[in-house]
């Protein structure tokens, strides 16, 4: 189907500013071009006010920046040690999951960018670290790594912008750039300051492929392969440009992120479909394998240099699955093109076209699990796997449950509901036009939203979407009023020509889309929420207590800027030095970073065990019901003679707010909570069982009877952050429900404790007695905890005690959390004291004191 002259005329020049309708350039100031240009940097800035200017006082803090505290301080992480041996940095982590390390699927780029503008701004400010040749401050570090994410989020404006002006006009850029901006929920979240993670990038660069590929491919519609043999060079050179850079932003995506391949059949499933299309009007389709294979190979040769053979077909790694699928689907869709060109020269319709490539998709699928079924599984095998949903422990990921209604409008506002009949007129003008471009933005629409229903962490993606689905259907609302009847690019001409109508249709297009609903509109929620930034709760409480265990515990015995190689089996080996820090995997990374320390469970979903077989782990130490059963699995989770953990972290979120969590992974959740009648009706309270966990005993009982636990260090309370909040209420129901005696007060948010073999205080007693040991614990926050443990007579007693009453000794854990003095045993009206020292803990020793 022949496109008119003037549209022809626009996409061979779309840099022109040209009258719409003689095509003259106008060449004022006043240009609609020229403004939308000033319009696109005022949203911008705009955009990075929002991102990056308002959470400043809650990200910049006390000398403390904060980042969000899961995966963003790891980034931090491998951004010093990128700094340190740049552009180089670590795939394999043995300051994570000991007593194994951790392989790395965090791609490099991401954190080399960080980097490189970090030795930047230490090279300008001159602000280098002696203590740490060649590298940054740490501020500066810092600064730069809180505010990439803002800068970056703030950027994707412009390629939303140029899909919307490629797609439709002006109009529809600046209304899906504006959106873009304001939208809440999980693109905010991950584009705000302080959330130094590697989605906004991949946001950020699927966009900008995306944006070259409906470039390319307006500019190439018009070439064939008689172009390259006739080596027509004019004619070859734009699309070939923008070709190059399409391959160029997909490559980076994908060296932002790792499963980022999946995305390759984004751009693969539009071309067979538009080949069809094609086919079907009669168009040549040899435009489509111009920049399809190009774009694909640029890619490859990206990924190439971080391709372990190793890793086979594994999409979780670079891998053979990443050459293959760039290069494989280069080579495809030159096949495609020549066979497209060979059958529209036979002059065979679309119909021979559909059956042919149905036949060569079902004929490599057939030959692909014969002769190659790992990368048969790897692709094929898992494409169910991004739009599946989770289930059991996995389940309580927050992000990667499946969206809910309230979910939606939290991200979208009624945007949601209206991207929907986006893409039915975008269907309609798809058959209407067959325009590719709109085809691809159909498909690429399509495929985010499966993702995003599956997992509403990808409503970050789905986001970039819905703003340019809302600026295309805004558009063409506003050209149903009267908008397209403007016949000239000068601005003052359309003023003059502005109708009430023209203005209202403006202001109601931007009203629906920017602050509907009036209570909980995109903008209103946007501009609540960004204040925080990216502080997670409970944040400055696990700085406090994390960088206390750095300075005052052992070094474990490692470099942390090391480049550690990955081992040939799937376990580490550590030195003698070395030990584990458990806590719950949300965790992991916030130890490693702050604390400088190994964690046994991180947040790349690794040492949580538990499941059907109750593997050794983070769930199953956390819910043991008992001080033995938690012993073993330590003992179970050892390396060189030594328990797997020698140090727990915890904070009150873990105690108060999820410990059933930790009873999903092992898929024991059951009787954690009973029904209790009260005078506001029946409610659900914390049961025995809930109070018995290791986590309980820990955190809610701060180690009263406990043997081989002790605290050793505890930050400030938080009562007005999540867990914290509901610490008086759970010590308030054991005390009411189960005869308990707690003090009903707010006890340190974060805690340190330290797992030892216990001092054994033994010695002679009258018989049919009991004999209770006791001491007063004072904490670093001027807390008292009242320790105790009560046993029977039958002429001796045996008591393990974990705490040292004489204090630290050098090389060990500098604890700043002891008793107020010796312990005090008593056996009917017979009481005697005994002090023990940090050798008898640390070394299991015997001291005797007898009571007869």
């Amino acid at each position: 189907m022949a496109k008119a002259k003037s549209e022809k005329q626009y996409r061979e020049k779309p840099g022109k500013k040209t009258n719409n309708t003689t095509g003259k350039e106008t060449g004022t100031f006043f240009n609609v071009r020229y403004l939308s240009y000033i319009s696109v940097i005022a949203i911008f800035l705009f955009s990075f006010y929002i991102r990056g200017i308002t959470p400043i006082e809650s990200v910049f803090r006390g000398g403390i920046v904060g980042f969000a505290a899961d995966d963003a301080v790891f980034h931090m992480r491998l951004v010093e040690n990128t700094i340190y041996f740049f552009p180089h940095r670590i795939f394999f982590d043995a300051y994570t999951l000991y007593p194994y390390g951790n392989s790395l699927h965090l791609a490099p780029l991401f954190s080399q960018t960080i980097a490189f503008f970090a030795l930047i701004a230490g090279f300008v400010t001159n602000s280098w670290n002696p203590a740490i040749a060649g590298m940054p401050s740490q501020s500066a570090i810092d600064t730069v790594g809180a505010f990439f994410p803002a800068i970056m989020g703030a950027l994707i404006v412009f390629p939303v912008y140029v899909i919307g002006r490629e797609l439709i006009d002006e109009k529809a850029g600046l209304i899906g750039a504006f959106l873009i901006a304001i939208l809440p929920g999980q693109f905010l979240s991950r584009s705000v300051l302080g959330f130094t993670d590697h989605h906004v990038a991949e946001i950020f660069f699927l966009t900008l492929t995306m944006m070259f590929f409906i470039i390319a491919i307006k500019k190439a519609e018009n070439i064939t392969l008689d172009h390259w043999l006739n080596k027509d060079w004019n004619a070859l050179k734009t699309p070939l440009i923008y070709s190059l850079f399409a391959g160029i932003s997909f490559g980076a995506y994908l060296l932002n992120w790792v499963y980022g391949v999946f995305f390759a059949a984004v751009f693969g499933i539009f071309v067979i479909i538009q080949y069809i299309i094609d086919h079907f009007r009669g168009n040549s389709t040899e435009y489509l394998g111009v920049v399809g294979t190009i774009a694909y190979i640029v890619a490859m040769i990206m990924v190439i240099p971080y391709i372990d053979l190793s890793n086979g077909f594994s999409s979780s790694r670079y891998s053979l699955l990443h050459l293959s699928v760039t290069g494989g689907g280069a080579a495809v869709l030159a096949l495609l093109s020549l066979a497209s060109r060979e059958m529209n020269k036979r002059g065979y319709k679309g119909t021979h076209y559909l059956l042919f490539v149905s036949g060569t998709i079902l004929t490599g699928l057939i030959a692909l699990k014969i002769l190659l079924p790992g990368f048969y599984v790897a692709t094929v095998g898992q494409i169910g796997v991004i739009f599946k949903g989770y289930s059991g422990g996995s389940l309580t990921i927050a992000e990667a449950s499946p969206i809910t209604p309230e979910m939606i409008m939290g991200n979208f506002g009624y945007n949601y509901y209206l991207a929907y009949l986006a893409i039915g007129i975008l269907f309609y003008y798809i058959i209407k036009k067959s325009n590719a471009e709109y085809t691809l933005l159909a498909v690429w629409s399509v495929f985010v939203l499966a993702m995003m229903l599956a997992q509403n962490r990808f409503a970050y993606y789905y986001a970039v979407n819905v703003a340019i689905l809302l600026g295309f259907m805004g558009s063409r609302i506003l050209d149903f009023s009267g908008w397209n009847s403007f016949d000239s690019n000068d601005i003052i001409e359309r003023v003059k020509k502005t109708r009430i109508q023209h203005a209202l249709s403006l202001i109601i297009v931007v009203a629906v889309i920017g602050f509907m609903p009036p209570g909980a509109s995109p903008y209103k929620i946007t501009t609540e929420t960004a204040q925080w930034g990216a502080v997670s709760p409970g944040y400055y409480e696990w700085y406090d207590a994390l960088n206390w265990m750095r300075y005052n515990t052992p070094d474990p015995g490692l470099d942390y800027y090391a480049i550690y190689e990955k081992p040939k089996n799937s376990t580490y080996t550590y030195p003698e030095t070395a030990y584990g820090v458990m806590s719950w995997w949300d965790y992991g990374h916030v130890i490693t970073y702050y604390g400088r320390r190994i964690p046994n469970a991180n947040p790349f979903q690794a040492g949580i065990g538990g499941g059907p077989d109750h593997a050794p782990g983070a769930s199953t130490f956390l819910i043991a019901p008992t001080e033995e059963k938690a012993n073993e699995i330590l003992d179970k989770l050892g390396t060189n003679g030594k328990p797997g953990a020698r140090y727990v972290a915890s904070n009150a979120y873990m105690a108060y707010a999820i410990l059933t969590v930790f009873a999903e992974w092992d898929l024991s959740n059951q009787d954690y909570y009973i029904p209790v009648q009260t005078s506001q009706g029946t409610i659900g309270a914390p049961s025995m069982k809930y109070f018995n966990t290791m986590e309980a005993k820990l955190h809610i009982f701060d180690t009263n009877g406990l043997s081989h636990y002790r605290l050793v260090h505890e930050s400030a309370p938080n009562p007005y952050t999540l867990g914290g909040n509901a610490e008086r209420w759970y010590k308030n129901v054991y005390n009411v429900l189960y005869d308990g005696n707690l003090p009903v007060e707010d006890s340190g948010y974060a805690k340190i404790f330290e797992y030892v073999k216990g001092a054994r205080i033994t010695g002679t007693a009258p018989s049919n007695t009991t004999v209770t040991l006791t001491n007063t614990i004072e904490t670093n926050i001027r807390r008292t905890i009242q320790y105790s443990q009560t046993t029977s007579s039958n002429g001796t007693y045996s008591f393990t005690v974990p705490y040292s009453t004489l204090g630290p000794i050098p090389g060990e854990t500098q604890f700043d959390t002891k008793p107020a003095g010796p312990y005090t045993v008593t056996a009917g009206d017979i009481s005697k004291q005994i002090d023990v020292s940090e050798k008898d803990v640390l070394e299991g020793r015997t001291v005797t004191l007898d009571l007869v």
